[in-house]
């Protein structure tokens, strides 16, 4: 698996866009989630800053910070999805896959590369998202004896980050095309998986919990969102059952389906 990524980081070590996109994900979410942490602490003009900590917590202080990190690590993490598709689709448009087979690659070996590649962002950005939450913490926190009490969330984190990049790896394997496949991401991400979710958890249904993003992003709660509106009941182990199951079959499918598709198309 080593070798095979390394062969991966040699085609894009120099392909500008991933470094565009690459950087921009390592930068801004850092400054995005700093800068919210500092206005925040400094609190609100016109509101009572007790009260408002009192009805919202401390979302960038030991403990909760570790969800607050995550939870804003996963608003930029959907970038890195329209990455990997673009690494995925590229490697259809000038046929470097068939080449790489040609070459000795075994259809699973291409696969390995891409998953081995999977990896690599999701452990960047997991890192990225532990020092963030660990810095932004040490800086605001008056107190930290409890300062790994809820690193758990840095867990969730990845879960959510592999399973953004499994949906994106797929559509990218079934539809080719990066413009279309790109725009079925982003709709799927953003419209379909929402409208799904409000509709299957009407009159307090938790159905809308198991949908395949949903239950990656139920893990990591909005650290804004007061507990007295938090609807889901569903127990966090459940879910992560749910985002280990549609891992697993968006990975069957992936495999399943490369290994009998026409790479001529």
């Amino acid at each position: 698996m080593l070798q095979l990524f390394k062969v991966e980081w040699l085609k894009i070590r120099t392909y500008k866009t991933f470094w565009v996109l690459f950087g921009t994900f390592c930068i801004m979410f850092p400054l995005a989630f700093y800068f919210s942490a500092r206005e925040f602490m400094k609190s609100g003009a016109g509101f009572d800053e007790k009260a408002i900590k009192a009805f919202l917590g401390s979302p960038f202080i030991f403990p909760k910070v570790w969800q607050a990190s995550s939870w804003f690590g996963g608003l930029f993490f959907v970038m890195m999805g329209m990455l990997f598709i673009l690494l995925i689709t590229n490697e259809v448009q000038y046929r470097t896959h068939r080449q790489n087979i040609i070459d000795g690659w075994s259809r699973m070996d291409f696969l390995k590369a891409k998953f081995s590649l999977l990896l690599f962002l999701v452990l960047v950005a997991t890192v990225l998202v532990f020092l963030c939450g660990l810095t932004v913490g040490m800086i605001f926190s008056k107190n930290i004896d409890d300062i790994f009490n809820g690193v758990h969330y840095i867990g969730y984190f990845a879960l959510m980050a592999i399973v953004y990049l499994m949906v994106a790896f797929l559509i990218s394997i079934l539809i080719k095309r990066t413009g279309l496949s790109i725009i079925i991401y982003f709709a799927f991400v953003c419209i379909v998986d929402n409208v799904l979710w409000l509709i299957l958890t009407l009159y307090n249904n938790q159905f809308g919990y198991f949908l395949p993003l949903e239950s990656a992003d139920s893990l990591v709660v909005n650290p804004f969102k007061p507990a007295l509106l938090e609807k889901r009941t569903v127990p966090d182990n459940a879910l992560i059952s749910a985002v280990l199951f549609y891992i697993i079959l968006f990975g069957f499918i992936i495999i399943r389906y490369f290994k009998r598709t026409d790479l001529k198309t």
